[in-house]
């Protein structure tokens, strides 16, 4: 007896049968998915490289590293700034003391030092002396220089000063510096001599200082036997 097949039934094998193990003839070549190595976007392959270079962005120029020109920053840290300051010049200075023989030129016309100091006993003066050896000449004062002891003072170490004395003892050392008499040396004279200082007994000095009427000023050390 032979066994009877729907017609219904039949029909939906033979459908399924020309499916099975092929591609379906109304599925269209063009939708298959692209594979794997085609699929990865140029995007997803830069983002798993960490050794990629990143564009620089607009604020690398303000991220306040120094550039690779090595050129000085705004804050000029590259400059030097051990300049060196002037030392101060000894012509004139009322601070600093000259060693004797030292010499103070004004101008170039005038040129003054101390060449020697002693304490000495001066007959017709009182207390106690000292003598100060001068020297000054006149290098290119045309008019002539007059010169006095007016110009010259002993200093103490706490700002003592000692005038010149205005005694005249009765055995001045010779030779004598010169005292305002009336005498002008002319350019290429120079003149010579000791200066006296009438000074307490037992007094401490530390320099004898000339300056005259238009404040050219210099100090010099005196003999350390004084």
């Amino acid at each position: 007896m032979k066994r009877v097949i729907p017609a219904l039934t039949l029909a939906a094998l033979l459908l399924t049968g020309c499916t099975i193990g092929g591609t379906p003839a109304s599925t269209p070549a063009s939708s298959t998915s692209p594979s794997s190595e085609t699929s990865t976007s140029p995007t997803a392959s830069s983002d798993e490289s960490g050794e990629a270079s990143p564009t620089p962005s607009a604020t690398d120029g303000a991220s306040g590293y120094p550039s690779d020109s090595g050129s000085p920053s705004a804050s000029g840290s590259m400059q030097p700034t051990d300049s060196v300051s002037p030392s101060a010049s000894t012509s004139g200075s009322a601070g600093e003391f000259r060693s004797p023989g030292e010499v103070l030129d004004l101008s170039g016309e005038v040129t003054i030092t101390v060449l020697d100091s002693k304490r000495a006993k001066v007959s017709g003066h009182r207390n106690s002396q000292v003598l100060v050896m001068a020297k000054t000449c006149n290098t290119n004062a045309q008019a002539g220089i007059e010169l006095t002891w007016d110009t010259w003072v002993l200093l103490g170490p706490d700002s003592e000063e000692y005038p010149a004395s205005t005694v005249k003892g009765t055995n001045e050392p010779a030779p004598v510096y010169p005292n305002g008499n009336g005498r002008l040396y002319k350019p290429g004279q120079c003149a010579k001599g000791w200066i006296v200082f009438d000074v307490p007994n037992g007094s401490q000095l530390s320099g004898v200082r000339y300056m005259n009427s238009t404040g050219d000023s210099a100090q010099w050390r005196l003999s350390g036997n004084i």
